[in-house]
């Protein structure tokens, strides 16, 4: 069975059952490798209301993983 037969197949489920399978899978990936507290988070949100400036746009934030890619 390939991925587009799965995702067909998991798409027929009642949404408790999708909800359960994406839960799944997510669970057995892997973590990132990379950590980012609540803490951190919450300081960039704060810093954006009050200057909005400090925000990327759309464009730059991929190209800026593409090069953390390379």
């Amino acid at each position: 069975m390939d991925l587009e037969e799965i995702a067909l197949e998991a798409s027929q489920l009642d949404e408790e059952s999708r909800a359960s399978l994406a839960s799944r899978l997510l669970q057995s990936l892997s973590p990132p490798d990379h950590s980012v507290t609540d803490q951190e988070v919450f300081q960039r949100m704060k810093e954006a209301e009050e200057d909005p400036s400090v925000m990327i746009g759309h464009d730059e934030f991929v190209a800026g993983i593409r090069r953390r890619g390379n």
